[in-house]
């Protein structure tokens, strides 16, 4: 048997191994520390563990607004979808029934001149 854990965004980010490794300034979405005439230069940072943990509480509150953000966005396309798909039902609908309508009145129409030819109503 096979488990296979697969974490992703501030899960997969080991803070315990923050305060005593090497980290970099973030720029730009990447993890890079930029001084001077695009030299990257890594800066060491000896945190404390109150520090640490609020570092991961600020990651963490960074991807529940980044989070927020994408099912704001995700619902907004839903809303469209389901306003552009309310309206093309309606206008079938419409459609139908013009068609069923119109329909029946040929129907009528039909039925009333064939009985008339067959001599059953006047």
């Amino acid at each position: 048997q096979i488990v296979l854990n697969t974490k992703h965004g501030v899960e997969a980010k080991n803070y315990e191994d923050v305060g005593h490794r090497a980290s970099f300034y973030a720029w730009g979405g990447l993890e890079l520390a930029g001084l001077g005439g695009g030299v990257l230069v890594a800066k060491a940072e000896k945190l404390k563990p109150l520090e640490v943990e609020l570092r991961r509480l600020e990651d963490l509150s960074e991807a529940i607004v980044n989070d927020f953000a994408y099912m704001k966005q995700r619902e907004e396309e839903m809303r469209d979808t389901n306003e552009s798909t309310s309206a093309r039902v309606l206008y079938f609908s419409i459609f139908s029934m013009c068609c069923l309508v119109g329909l029946a009145t040929w129907q009528v129409f039909y039925l009333r001149r064939f009985f008339k030819a067959k001599k059953l109503i006047e």
